[in-house]
């Protein structure tokens, strides 16, 4: 699910930098790798993420974010892996003041999603996947608005009180921490159309 948030054009970032520009929020370190189907890790994979603010707006909704906040781009290293940081996504309403919103109330549902951090993750000669993960214990993961949750897309954040470790990846305690492995496939070679072979009677 790509969403109606997406916004190409990110600033691509080195490995652990921050993608929030004006530091609200609870830090929180995302780390993992980029690995295929036989668990070996690809290199020079892009992730680009991207998530709401505490507030529970986006940047393009809220003029007091600068641009491009909580946005980001990166490769992951020779061993597949790849880490920023960002902060604690909330739940948030999603715009229900047109049809939508006629549509969840005559369904009886809310406008609600719950906490997640989108991500698309391309490869050289890999599919590419357009996902995100979702925080754990979120009140809203049994009924999110646009069903997009998926128990493989759930994370437990771990609370982080260690202020050395903290200093290391450069956010402040207490921090959160998720971990996450992607799994691309090989992108199937397409075959070359082969010309249809004529009949006997001349028709193919």
């Amino acid at each position: 699910m790509l969403g109606p948030f997406y916004v190409p054009g990110a600033q691509r970032m080195p490995l652990g930098a921050s993608i929030s520009k004006d530091g609200k929020g609870e830090p929180m370190l995302v780390a993992g790798r980029v690995l295929d189907r036989a668990g070996r890790p690809i290199a020079d994979a892009t992730l680009d993420v991207w998530q709401a603010a505490p507030t529970g707006f986006y940047d393009t909704q809220d003029p007091q974010q600068p641009a491009f906040n909580l946005r980001g781009v990166f490769a992951t290293g020779a061993d597949g892996r790849y880490r920023f940081t960002t902060v604690k996504p909330s739940s948030y309403p999603i715009p229900d003041d047109g049809p939508v919103g006629e549509m969840l109330k005559g369904a009886g549902r809310h406008p609600y999603r719950p906490a997640h951090i989108h991500f698309i993750v391309t490869a050289p000669g890999f599919r590419p996947i357009v996902t995100h993960l979702f925080m754990a214990g979120d009140r809203y993961l049994d009924s999110d608005a646009v069903f997009g949750v998926k128990e493989s897309l759930v994370v437990t954040p771990s609370r982080i009180d260690d202020a050395e470790r903290a200093r290391a990846v450069g956010v402040t305690t207490p921090f959160w921490e998720i971990a996450f492995d992607f799994v691309l496939a090989v992108r199937a070679t397409e075959r070359p159309c082969r010309a249809p072979v004529a009949s006997r009677r001349g028709f193919p």
